[in-house]
């Protein structure tokens, strides 16, 4: 029953009310949230403190606080995070939740679970993801773009870090931004299990 209920928690998370363009805020969903904190646990991955880094509304945070992880948040957009926040405190989820940008963490995590910008807006919005949590953890469970997958290896290899696992999936983008044409579209991504060797 438990089991039952906290997956109900996590389907009914929220979703942003009025993604940013310039953010590329997109929830990951449910069904890929449940496989990376499902894969993360099985090894661990869990067990110690993690962060997830733009978290945006909170899904990965939530998902892993479920099954009991010690989690931080964070993420640069205050409207995101009180949604986040909100929906925590209403299912009594003990999760620590700061706005502020990345690049000014300088506390150290065992996992980091992410699913950064892909870049599309920004150009190198995902490189300064993938440098944070490369710095900040020792485990690094993240999703990019199957386009940029010599990109990712490439900066992994350039780093203490190699990439211990990797899984394709189909990415769900569904109709959220103005420049949107198609209901719902289908990317090709992988899923990067990455470890810090710092």
């Amino acid at each position: 029953m438990e089991t039952r209920l906290n997956f109900k928690i996590l389907v009914n998370s929220p979703d942003f009310k009025d993604p940013e363009p310039k953010l590329e805020q997109y929830a990951t969903p449910v069904d890929t949230t449940l496989e990376i904190i499902k894969k993360a646990n099985s090894r661990g991955h869990l067990s110690g403190k993690v962060a997830d880094l733009g978290c945006g509304t909170g899904r990965l945070a939530i998902g892993a606080a479920i099954l009991g992880a010690d989690v931080t948040g964070f993420e640069i957009d205050a409207k995101a995070l009180d949604i986040a926040i909100q929906y925590s405190r209403e299912n009594n989820l003990d999760i620590k939740w700061i706005n502020g940008a990345i690049e000014n963490i300088d506390e150290e995590f065992d996992t980091v679970l992410m699913n950064p910008p892909f870049g599309a807006q920004r150009p190198g919005a995902d490189r300064i993801f993938l440098e944070k949590a490369v710095e900040i953890a020792g485990n690094i469970w993240t999703i990019h773009m199957a386009e940029t997958r010599n990109f990712v290896e490439k900066f992994v290899g350039n780093r203490s870090a190699k990439i211990e696992s990797r899984y394709e999936f189909d990415f769900t983008i569904p109709i959220s931004m103005p420049f949107h044409t198609r209901n719902i579209a289908n990317q090709k991504a992988i899923l990067y299990h990455i470890a810090s060797l710092r």
